[in-house]
């Protein structure tokens, strides 16, 4: 019949769809102000149009990387480092780091007069129960903080991302163990814990479309993108990227603000020369 596929077409067209997945800050964006390169807007609604799955993958809270993904007009996500996934701009699932566990953390910094920070739920909000955390206000950081004086760590149900406020050098000076070496130093004087396992939102969500490993590409720049990197699928590094995850690639494009996204896309033939 006119208008429709056959059967073998429509196979066809099943084992030609790839699930793309790409960073936000410095691989599809401009960090620290967002900007979407035209190069890689064009990409991510070229490929959405030809019947790829395209989606973002990163450790942004999951209100944060919805404000970003209606930008950037794609409606799936991983967000939290691995731990939130939203499809058609609604949440699917979502958790928390391991509360016992954060709550250990919490009263090891309270007994060594660190100052600490909570992200407790998906909003834009930072509890602590210390005055001083206030001072901390970089101009890129977008998060409230709101100071609860009585706070303790046994208060907290949940735990999305976790804050130390310390300098790199008192840190060392005063002997300070964090509770994992998978940390973020996120400006000065402050140390980020977020969940950094990308793959494993990623494997939730291709299992849920009922899609092969093996028809999944990455993009990524950072130290959270190393646990996205597996032998599974087509790891792709920024040539902006940090040395690690570059070594980990099957691919290395260029930097974000010189078209990687596109150029690589173009380079897999998953795109036609435009720019």
């Amino acid at each position: 019949m006119v208008g429709m596929k056959s059967s073998t077409c429509a196979e066809e067209d099943r084992m030609d769809k790839k699930y793309f997945f790409f960073d936000i800050d410095n691989t599809l964006a401009v960090w620290p102000d967002g900007t979407i390169p035209e190069s890689a807007q064009y990409s991510l609604e070229y490929l959405q149009d030809t019947g790829h799955h395209v989606a973002l993958a990163t450790g942004r809270l999951q209100a944060d990387a919805m404000r970003f993904a209606k930008m950037a007009k794609t409606p799936n996500f991983v967000a939290d480092g691995g731990y939130s996934i939203t499809k058609d701009y609604e949440v699917q699932w979502m958790q928390g780091m391991d509360r016992d566990r954060c709550v250990q953390y919490l009263k090891y910094l309270t007994s060594h007069n660190v100052p600490w920070g909570v992200t407790h739920k998906n909003e834009f909000v930072r509890i602590t129960p210390y005055e001083s955390v206030l001072a901390w206000d970089p101009k890129w950081e977008k998060i409230k903080n709101e100071v609860v004086p009585d706070l303790v760590p046994e208060d907290i149900e949940h735990f999305y991302k976790v804050y130390a406020f310390i300098t790199e050098e008192e840190e060392q000076r005063r002997g300070i163990v964090h509770m994992t070496k998978d940390l973020i130093r996120y400006g000065e004087g402050c140390i980020l814990f977020e969940p950094m396992d990308k793959a494993y939102g990623i494997r939730k969500m291709i299992d849920g479309f009922g899609a092969s490993y093996q028809d999944v590409i990455v993009f990524g720049d950072g130290y959270n993108d190393l646990s996205m990197f597996r032998p599974d699928w087509l790891n792709i590094a920024m040539g902006n990227g940090r040395d690690a995850l570059k070594e980990k690639a099957d691919y290395v494009t260029a930097s974000c603000y010189d078209d990687g996204i596109y150029k690589a896309l173009q380079h897999f033939g998953f795109i036609p020369k435009q720019f």
